[in-house]
């Protein structure tokens, strides 16, 4: 992971940076993301790869997730927010200096999956024509506590949309191991 951070975390770009505010009726990649790092950058690369020319706008999003044990009162929670929103706005510069529109969209919450769900259908019903990404880490050979060390949330999240009739792709990231 750290290897990805190093390669992934400071893209270069050229060309003009896009200014252009989001299309509603157009196809938009809402992807979740965590920090700004190279697993987000990555998955939001791959987005591009895979499916070349298609999505027309990109919507960031995370949840500032409230830890109880880490929790300092009303200080602590805009230090979160201001961490995840730092990161959010990452994410929109990279993907307008490549080209796209791009917006963020952040809540807070206790609970990733639910907050991250809700926040993702709310987002569907703004933008029909929208996809949600979600990365997640693959490995050739997986062994039994891959899971275990790993977050399943992907996929978690991936069957609530999937009966809320939301499209949900879970973009993979090789890793050897």
């Amino acid at each position: 992971m750290r290897k990805l951070d190093e390669l992934l975390k400071n893209v270069p770009t050229s060309g003009t940076f896009n200014k252009d505010p989001l299309e509603k009726k157009s196809m938009t990649a809402i992807q979740l993301v965590g920090g700004y790092n190279g697993f987000g950058v990555h998955t939001f690369l791959n987005i591009n790869k895979s499916f070349p020319g298609l999505y027309k706008n990109f919507i960031f999003i995370s949840v500032a997730i409230i830890d109880q044990g880490l929790f300092k009162g009303e200080e602590g929670l805009d230090d979160l927010k201001k961490s995840v929103q730092e990161s959010l706005v990452r994410y929109v510069d990279l993907a307008r200096r490549l080209g796209f529109p791009a917006e963020y969209r952040m809540e807070v919450g206790t609970d990733v999956i639910d907050t991250a769900t809700e926040l993702c259908l709310k987002i569907g019903k703004e933008f029909p024509r929208s996809t949600v990404f979600t990365g997640k880490l693959s490995f050739r050979h997986e062994k039994f506590y891959h899971k275990l060390l790993h977050n399943e949330t992907a996929y978690a999240i991936q069957r609530r949309l999937q009966w809320s009739g939301i499209t949900n792709v879970i973009m993979p990231i090789r890793m050897e191991m």
